[in-house]
């Protein structure tokens, strides 16, 4: 009897580990969001920076990404289901690591960027999702790539959360 009844308390645990996986794929796996949402309208991003190239970069590629991990198809500013407007507020860089002779020896520079950024639902006339202080660094290293390549690794980046940030909530 005691040997049935582990054999019937181990599957019992089998199936609640099975049910609890399944649950939690489910869950991180259906990131989408509402069904009625097929189309989005992405104007070029305002830039409040010196940074000439910086606002059509993170345009680029926050389109890039709604195209392929959202699913969207691009909609013009008068049809789309929805609208992701977007500024970028500042940008700086600044040193971040020191080398072994202090202030003049700098190992390592920070690039950091931020944007207020906003998803509406047009259909139903509501705010989706917004940030009024979305922001992402990263630190590089002066002698192997330049700020420049720095800023678009952060663009890449911030184009990643984002589109993460904006599906969690589905």
């Amino acid at each position: 009897m005691s040997g049935s009844a582990g054999h019937c308390s181990a599957r019992r645990l089998a199936a609640i580990a099975v049910a609890v996986f399944l649950a939690c794929s489910h869950y991180s796996a259906s990131g989408r969001l509402p069904e009625h949402i097929k189309t989005v309208y992405i104007p070029t991003f305002e830039n409040e920076t010196a940074e000439f190239y910086l606002h059509q970069l993170i345009t680029d590629e926050v389109t890039k990404r709604f195209l392929s991990d959202a699913n969207l198809r691009l909609g013009d500013a008068e049809g789309a289901d929805a609208a992701l407007i977007g500024r970028v507020t500042r940008y700086w860089e600044e040193a971040e690591t020191y080398g072994r002779t202090g202030a003049l020896d700098v190992s390592g520079r920070r690039v950091t960027i931020v944007l207020s950024v906003e998803l509406d639902d047009r259909v139903q006339n509501k705010t989706i999702w917004q940030s009024g202080n979305f922001s992402r660094w990263v630190v590089y290293e002066p002698d192997k790539e330049s700020e420049r390549q720095a800023a678009e690794r952060v663009v890449t980046l911030m184009a990643d959360d984002m589109i993460s940030s904006i599906l969690q909530q589905w």
